[in-house]
């Protein structure tokens, strides 16, 4: 028989037989255990610290801008403006800007030059009831900005990401706004950055018919 008194060990029974686990294999195993649970709570704290919260988030204000971008529902015809700097004609028969709602109105569609094949495709959104948009861009890349709080006829996006962008240096957009002067008039700013630093702009000026 052994003597569980002079065992430096713990005495584990496995498959009917008797096996001496030694101390210092199990202390091991239990910082193992903790290492791993400290590795696994480091993944989960920064997303959790990334959500906005009701209390940084003026819900209404947000709200407020998502139904001025819903009030543009329709077809945009360009009277003027330009793409980074390269001025454009207008046209009065095509449509160049585009809205429509989607997902039971919780987005708005925006087409920019619409039926074209640079055409290209926002989304905007409430995240958390914050007032968001995902741009699908001709360059190949997709910034997501927010709405900077602030009432009156223009509401004003400042960029958060760039998704699909592995060298900082390239050309993306990186500002956005939308500028509504009265019901069937409206001007989209759109705010550009190559090498990191401020490149040529973009502005629409557009009518709704």
């Amino acid at each position: 028989m052994l003597d569980a008194k002079n065992l430096k060990g713990i005495v584990v029974i496995i498959n009917g037989r008797t096996l001496i686990l030694p101390m210092l294999l199990l202390g091991l195993a239990v910082l193992g255990c903790s290492k791993v649970e400290k590795e696994a709570e480091q993944e989960i704290l920064p997303t959790k610290r990334l959500g906005a919260t009701a209390s940084t988030v003026d819900v209404e204000l947000s709200e407020r801008q998502f139904e001025k971008i819903k009030s543009l529902v329709g077809n945009w015809y360009l009277t003027g403006g330009n793409q980074l700097g390269k001025e454009l004609e207008p046209d009065p028969k095509v449509p160049f800007l585009t809205y429509a709602t989607s997902a039971a109105g919780n987005c708005v569609i925006e087409k920019l030059f619409a039926g074209q094949t640079k055409e290209m495709t926002t989304v905007y959104f409430l995240d958390k009831g914050q007032l968001s948009m995902h741009h699908y861009c001709s360059l190949g890349n997709q910034p997501s900005m927010v709405a900077v709080p602030a009432e009156g006829d223009e509401i004003v996006f400042q960029l958060l990401a760039v998704g699909n962008m592995s060298d900082p240096n390239d050309l993306h957009l990186s500002s956005h706004s939308l500028k509504i002067e009265g019901e069937n008039t409206l001007t989209a700013h759109w705010g550009a950055t190559k090498e990191q630093t401020p490149a040529s702009t973009s502005v629409f000026n557009v009518e709704r018919k």
